[in-house]
């Protein structure tokens, strides 16, 4: 009993002395909270996480009216400050956007992007000004747009007519339909198609029943079901930093099984794309996007 308890008050004396080093600056000052906006009362370590519920967007309308159109809270390890007034959310995106304009690095984010290093999650600058000329000069063009459209119709009506083929073949002559995932492979397939040009007729038959994508684009939508749901909302994981070196839930596991499958994938696209441009193939007006990078 007596070492449980000399072990729990180590393990809390620990805690705070971690929690102090963690809001001190590089010179061993504490940081100047003074220059923060006011922020409701925060818990050691947690800072204000125990007030993320749902819905979060009444959760700050209910602090902005406490503490005023601009505040601040500590999310775990990382400092946020709300705006909520129109006046102040066009002063920072006008007078102050470049200030404003670099992205938060999230540990999930560097994991799974590029380490950052892709156009959405990238900080402003030189780099990100590059990444910007090229997607908007070289791959999304408004004359590139208009050349997917017969992609994009192609995709839409082979969707119509495997649904009416399950329509047909339903009891009754009605099927129920997943709208949200019919949608979502049809975008996913016109992407695919785009960067890649994956489908072919062997590859349409391949790729399965109930689905009318490539291979490749339903191994790549696999991936993404399993990542998504770790990017697309707020994760404690990005918070605390001790969810991360002891790798709690398996987050960094899980997470690196599915990205090195995601580079394989990419690489196998990347390959082929290079065969075809050394055979001759994939130039002019039809190069996919993958053929456009790698010609520039």
């Amino acid at each position: 009993m007596d070492t449980a308890l000399c072990l729990a008050v180590l393990s809390i004396a620990f805690l705070f002395l971690l929690h102090s080093v963690v809001n001190r600056d590089g010179g061993g000052k504490v940081k100047a909270a003074q220059r923060l906006p006011p922020s409701p009362p925060s818990v050691p370590f947690l800072g204000h996480l125990h007030l993320v519920k749902a819905p979060f967007h009444s959760t700050l309308a209910s602090l902005a009216a406490r503490h005023g159109p601009v505040f601040s809270l500590r999310m775990g390890s990382r400092r946020t400050v709300v705006v909520s007034s129109p006046e102040c959310a066009k002063e920072c995106f006008t007078e102050h956007d470049v200030a404003l304009a670099n992205r938060p690095r999230f540990a999930l984010q560097q994991l799974v992007l590029f380490g950052g290093a892709a156009l959405t999650t990238s900080s402003y600058g030189p780099y990100w000004r590059n990444l910007r000329r090229v997607t908007t000069v070289q791959l999304l063009s408004a004359h590139r747009v208009g050349r997917m459209s017969p992609v994009i119709s192609a995709e839409v009506r082979t969707m119509a007519r495997r649904m009416s083929r399950d329509a047909g073949n339903a009891p009754g002559g009605a099927a129920r339909v997943q709208l949200k995932r019919r949608l979502f492979e049809v975008s996913l397939s016109v992407l695919m198609e785009t960067i890649a040009r994956t489908k072919t007729s062997s590859g349409i038959e391949a790729a399965g029943a109930g689905t009318d994508m490539s291979p490749e684009a339903d191994e790549f939508k696999q991936i993404v079901d399993e990542v998504v749901p770790y990017l697309g909302t707020a994760n404690k994981w990005d918070y605390l930093p001790v969810l991360q070196w002891f790798d709690v839930f398996s987050v960094r596991k899980k997470l690196m099984a599915a990205v090195s499958r995601r580079d394989a994938i990419l690489q196998r696209l990347v390959d082929a794309e290079q065969r075809r441009l050394d055979d001759g193939g994939g130039v002019g007006e039809k190069m996919s996007m993958i053929a456009v990078l790698l010609s520039l």
